[in-house]
C-alpha cells in the first residue's frame, strides 16, 4: 500500500534568505564619491562640497581620499590623482579640484575612464596621469547651468561648490551623463617627461614627496631605462653641482641609518629614501626638480 505524503512546503528560514537576498540586490549601495583637492582642512569648502552633495543625493556615499595636494600644483595634483584612484572600483566618482584658473579659461568637465571610473573637475591637465593609466572613454563639458547647483552666482567662482559636487551628485544618482554636459573629443594633457638614458646618465624628474621624505621619481621598473640600474650596484646621484650616491635595494631597512638608498615602491616607481631619516630634505629637492643617476 502506498501513502500519499503532501509535498513539502518552504520552511520560515528559507523564506527568510530569499526574501533577504531580493532585498539586497534592490538596495545595491550607492556608488562612493570620493573628494580631492587643494583645499587644506582648516576651511569650510571641503564640508560645503559634502553639503551639496548630501542635499542633491542624500544617499550619497562621500569619501575624502585628500585635501592637501600643494596648492595650484597641477602636475603634483594629477600623479596623486592616478595614485589614489588606482583601487578603486568601476562606478566610482572623483571630484579632483586642483585649479589655480578657477572660473577662467579651463571648462569644467566629467571623464568616463575605460575602467568605467567618473572624473570630474577642471580640464588643465589635472587628469592626465588617470587617462594614461586607465585610458580615455567618454567626456563631457559641463556647459548645462540647470544641473549646477542651484542660486549659484553667476560666473561660479566656487566650482567645486557650485559645478563639480552637484555633478558628481547626479551621477550617483542615477542620471546618464549625456544630460549633463556636451560630448568632447579632447582633453588638455600635461607634457609627460620621460626618462633617458644617454652617456651612461639616467636623466628623470622628481613626481612626488611623500609624508616620510621619500623622493619618488618617474623611472618604473619595467622600463628599459630601468634596466640599466642592478640590484645591490652604487648610483651615483647630481642635481645640480650637488652629487650623492646610495646602493639599490629591495626594502627600506636594508640601508643604513641616515643613508640615502634607491629602490622601487609599492606603484613600481624608483625612489631616493633614507633608513629612519628624509632623503627630500638631505637633497633639497621638490617636484618637478630634475636628477641624473650614474649606475
Amino acid at each position: 500500500m502506498s501513502i500519499l505524503r503532501p509535498l513539502a512546503q518552504p520552511g520560515f528560514a528559507v523564506i527568510f534568505a530569499i526574501l533577504a537576498s531580493a532585498s539586497m540586490l534592490e538596495a545595491a549601495p550607492a556608488p562612493v564619491i570620493a573628494l580631492f583637492s587643494d583645499y587644506g582642512l582648516e576651511d569650510p569648502y571641503v564640508a560645503q562640497l559634502k553639503g551639496v552633495i548630501l542635499t542633491i543625493h542624500p544617499a550619497a556615499r562621500i569619501l575624502d581620499l585628500t585635501h592637501t595636494v600643494p596648492p595650484f600644483n597641477v602636475p603634483e595634483g594629477a600623479y596623486l590623482l592616478d595614485q589614489s584612484a588606482e583601487q578603486f572600483p568601476a562606478g566610482t566618482i572623483f571630484v579632483a579640484v586642483v585649479n589655480p584658473q578657477v572660473g577662467a579659461s579651463r571648462d569644467p568637465v566629467l571623464i568616463q575612464t575605460k575602467t568605467g571610473k567618473y572624473f570630474v573637475g577642471p580640464d588643465n591637465g589635472l587628469f592626465t596621469e588617470v587617462i594614461d593609466s586607465e585610458g580615455f572613454s567618454r567626456a563631457w563639458k559641463l556647459d548645462k547651468p540647470e544641473f549646477y547647483l542651484p542660486g549659484a552666482p553667476v560666473g561660479a567662482a566656487f566650482q567645486g561648490r557650485d559645478i563639480f559636487a552637484p555633478i558628481a551628485a547626479r551621477v550617483a544618482a542615477g542620471i546618464d551623463p549625456e544630460k549633463l554636459g556636451t560630448p568632447v573629443k579632447t582633453l588638455m594633457m600635461l607634457p609627460i617627461k620621460d626618462p633617458t638614458f644617454a652617456s651612461g646618465i639616467i636623466s628623470v624628474q622628481v613626481l612626488h614627496i611623500d609624508h616620510y621624505g621619500n623622493v619618488v621619481l618617474n623611472l618604473k621598473r619595467d622600463s628599459e631605462v630601468a634596466a640599466k640600474l642592478k640590484d645591490g650596484n652604487l648610483v651615483k646621484i647630481s642635481i645640480g653641482k650637488e652629487s650623492y650616491s646610495g646602493p639599490l635595494v629591495k626594502t627600506y631597512g636594508e640601508g643604513e641609518k641616515g643613508r640615502l638608498i634607491l629602490l622601487y615602491g609599492a606603484n613600481g616607481l624608483l625612489q631616493i629614501a633614507m633608513n629612519l631619516g628624509s632623503a627630500a630634505k638631505q637633497m633639497k629637492v621638490e617636484p618637478g626638480t630634475v636628477i641624473f643617476l650614474k649606475p
